[in-house]
């Protein structure tokens, strides 16, 4: 059977998994693909330093770009993460003709498009399943298996590591911190575990989804993002006795006149919701559209071996398709349009504590209700506290009734203030 060469950037924990997989299944790999894959070298920051897997006849290299440039490579793995110098080296493989598979979502959400177009133009394919949702195949399903429909919206779970975090602080009861620290220790999080808990993992991540499944490329910069680190225990103690579950929520959306909308936020889900029960690192993508209607796909999100599952199914389909015509690039809009707060419609929950005014829960309830916003329920909890549901409004609509209660002699202290979804 033929044999294609591979070259792979970086032996970290999801390389660790895919040299493995390719090493150890290069029979199945190759009946899967029409050829076999061969993995020839490996590009890594220290050669000298012991790895987790047997590398049988694979040259072991520092310099990344001479693994590019290497004619026995016909195919270059990405998968050193951040954006410099990975994004040289995509840029130099696929103008050598070399398709590359890579796991890199900030390369992706930041210049896909433009890689994707210079990938057609050399002859060679890009492939960055691996860049979302580790293992759930989302990124073929919208690139393939949706073409004949118009999405309107997307509702997503794509942090593992936030979605364990918000999980523990419901089921232990702890705070942000708390929960944090653990998640550190059982490995779901990272030492700085900004990207994650600042919201830029899954900003990065939708702009990727929405790119292929609204045919906009918004800059991540542009995502209205919200992170978990001010997310309160009390709120989402709270919340759960309410029935709702905290969620980092990623939500894209288009309006019928082609502007569109990303915000990546904490968000209470109800009971109804079908993120409702997404919990610890799973995640979860929810399509709607005109002709299948809703469409959910659901997995584990996170972890060296269900990336590696991505980047090896995309290493068979790159070697499976090569030779094939160049990749017909649809049209993405170079000017997107982005909906204002007026135009965001969002429910919500806030918690306030009360001032021991008469009648201050009442000021306060009216107080929304005279901004524009219904009250579709007001709980009084822990004596002075009172959570209320707020009805759905624009952004704006929202952020000037919160506004209003920060004046009022009736609200000693906003404690906390999240969006809210329910079906």
């Amino acid at each position: 059977m033929e044999s294609v060469g591979i070259g792979l950037l970086g032996l970290g924990t999801v390389g660790t998994e895919v040299a493995r997989r390719l090493i150890d299944e290069w029979e199945l790999l190759g009946e899967r693909a029409g050829a076999t894959p061969v993995l020839r070298v490996v590009a890594v920051r220290d050669i000298a330093r012991t790895r987790d897997v047997g590398l049988k006849n694979v040259r072991l290299i520092a310099d990344a770009h001479t693994v590019v440039a290497d004619p026995a490579v016909a195919i270059v793995v990405e998968v050193i993460g951040g954006t410099d110098p990975a994004t040289a080296l995509i840029e130099s493989s696929l103008r050598a003709g070399k398709s590359v598979v890579t796991a890199n979502k900030a390369v992706i959400a930041a210049s896909g498009p433009r890689l994707r177009a210079l990938a057609a133009e050399h002859g060679a394919r890009l492939y960055f399943e691996a860049s979302v949702g580790a293992g759930l195949p989302i990124v073929a399903l919208l690139r393939e298996s949706l073409l004949g429909d118009r999405i309107s919206a997307l509702d997503c779970v794509i942090n593992g590591t936030t979605n364990v975090i918000l999980t523990q602080m419901r089921a232990a009861g702890v705070s942000f911190e708390s929960a944090l620290a653990d998640a550190q220790r059982r490995g779901f999080a990272e030492a700085d575990p900004s990207l994650d808990v600042d919201g830029w993992d899954a900003a990065h991540k939708l702009v990727i989804l929405a790119w292929l499944a609204l045919g906009a490329h918004v800059a991540p910069e542009a995502v209205d993002r919200v992170g978990i680190r001010d997310a309160a225990g009390d709120d989402v103690a709270a919340l759960a006795e309410l029935g709702y579950r905290v969620r980092l929520l990623a939500h894209a959306e288009r309006a019928d006149g082609g502007a569109v909308h990303l915000r990546v936020r904490p968000t209470a889900v109800g009971a109804r919701h079908l993120l409702h029960d997404v919990d610890d690192a799973d995640n979860a993508v929810i399509i709607s559209s005109d002709l299948a209607a809703t469409v959910i796909v659901r997995g584990l999100g996170a972890g060296g071996a269900s990336t590696a599952s991505a980047v090896v199914s995309d290493v068979v389909s790159a070697v499976r398709e090569r030779g094939a015509p160049p990749e017909r690039i649809a049209a993405v809009r170079a000017e997107v349009a982005m909906l204002g707060d007026e135009d965001v419609e969002v429910a919500g929950y806030v918690r306030v504590r009360l001032s021991a005014e008469a009648d201050a829960r009442a000021l306060v309830l009216q107080a929304l209700e005279d901004r524009g916003l219904a009250v579709d329920a007001a709980v009084e909890v822990a004596g002075s506290e009172l959570i209320v549901l707020t009805g759905v409004a624009p952004r704006a609509v929202h952020d000037g009734a919160l506004e209003t209660l920060d004046t009022l002699t009736s609200v000693d202290r906003i404690l906390g203030a999240l969006d809210r979804v329910e079906a």
